[in-house]
């Protein structure tokens, strides 16, 4: 049998036989029929501006790479140092942390204004899991409107699979480099991304949101929400913690075939904006913030 063909029967198998988490440990999100008619009651004479950083403050965890076994195609493995897909990325300078996702609670998304952010991309390429979609080359976390359809694709010649696992549930095979496949995401909330075809430290996130009142943090930290109604609401930021709290191993080989992170860390702060306002948030991290027992 050819390698490619049995790297892609193995997937599937595993697909086909539950392999990985049952859906009971994810509970199941209702089926969204419709979703808000976003901006319909929008006035931007009236709306205000959301500004702010996410900073780190002390110690910068040290995460040294970890040695992966890596699928060669051809039923065996290579090893490779692979980094921590959740590593806190901090400005040297600016003390800066990117990647955190920065979003506004409490809002009527027909209030809000239209949806106008950037389609999602998810790309599976270099033995990980990115994301697509703003000014940044490459994210381990994006957005993307409720009921809009995600794209995904693998850039590699090496049989990829994605598995979804939070608000929405599907592994999806990739046999063959830039075919693209489209899944519809109709139910609200986080979706956690990650490989089902022995890249197991691969994971990156996906927001399925009702409003465009979403950012995520650039490489000082910084952060803008446009033309925001006035009104009294909660901002949250939201951060993945990298501390790995368990791995399942394949049964046959032995070799990991998933790894488990602890909870992510979520700040809120009470917000009063009134109209043509613009006003400064400022959130800040530190190691202690990232409990290394958070189970899921």
């Amino acid at each position: 049998m050819p390698s490619r063909t049995r790297s892609l029967v193995l997937i599937l198998a595993a697909t086909l036989s539950g392999c990985g988490p049952s859906p009971d440990e994810y509970p199941d999100t209702p089926f969204a029929t419709s979703r808000p008619t976003t901006g319909s009651r929008f006035d931007p004479t009236t709306t205000g501006t959301i500004r702010g950083r996410v900073v780190w403050h002390g110690t910068v965890p040290d995460l040294p790479l970890k040695s992966a076994a890596i699928p060669d195609g051809a039923g065996g493995h290579r090893w490779a140092d692979m980094p921590n897909p959740f590593a806190p990325v901090i400005d040297e300078k600016s003390r800066g942390l990117a990647h955190a996702v920065v979003y506004l609670s409490g809002i009527e998304p027909e209030a809000g204004r239209p949806w106008d952010l950037p389609p999602a991309r998810v790309v599976m390429a270099g033995h990980r899991i990115v994301v697509k979609q703003f000014d940044s080359p490459e994210e381990r976390v994006g957005i993307i409107r409720r009921g809009d359809e995600l794209e995904m694709v693998s850039a590699d010649q090496a049989v990829h699979s994605l598995r979804a696992r939070g608000a929405t549930f599907f592994t999806l095979p990739f046999p063959d480099p830039e075919k693209p496949l489209r899944r519809r995401m109709d139910a609200p909330g986080l979706v956690e991304l990650t490989s089902g075809a022995g890249y197991y430290w691969a994971a990156a996130d996906l927001f399925v949101a009702d409003h465009p009142y979403y950012a995520i943090t650039d490489r000082e930290g910084r952060f803008t929400l446009p033309q925001v109604p006035q009104g009294k609401y909660e901002l949250a930021c939201w951060v993945r913690n990298w501390h790995v709290i368990g791995q399942d191993r394949d049964p046959e080989t032995g070799l990991i075939a998933r790894q488990r992170y602890a909870l992510p860390v979520e700040k809120k702060l009470p917000l009063d904006l009134t109209a043509v306002e613009s006003t400064n948030q400022t959130f800040q991290f530190d190691v202690t913030d990232f409990p290394s027992n958070a189970m899921r």
